[in-house]
């Protein structure tokens, strides 16, 4: 077809563009929602108000254990074939990670209620 671009890179931009786009207007409709809604107090059943959910500190403490031990396996399969590269990465990720586990300690995730 003349007139017409058929480049890997232009289709792999095109995707990342549709992404953005479409998270873009995601992002506006929910902005919009936001403003648009009257303020009103947020009603709790009683039957939830007896629980407080802490989805957040459980998630990174979930990310902190159990996706290290996800990255930890084929970094010690190829360690010894990369090198001191494999162990300064790896040690960037350990600490990355123990600063995620120290804030959860710090914010009582780690605490048996």
């Amino acid at each position: 077809m003349p007139g017409t671009i058929s480049s890997p890179v232009l289709s792999d931009y095109g995707f990342v563009a549709l992404v953005l786009v479409m998270t873009f207007g995601l992002a506006l409709m929910a902005a919009g929602i936001f403003i648009r809604a009257p303020n009103r107090k947020i009603i709790v059943p009683p039957v939830w108000s007896q629980f407080r959910f802490g989805y957040t500190v459980y998630a990174l403490i979930f990310l902190a254990f159990d996706m290290e031990m996800i990255f930890m396996y084929p970094w010690a399969v190829v360690f010894a074939d990369v090198g001191i590269s494999a162990f300064l990465d790896m040690l960037v990720f350990i600490v990355l990670l123990s600063a995620g586990i120290a804030y959860a300690w710090g914010m009582g995730g780690l605490e048996w209620e």
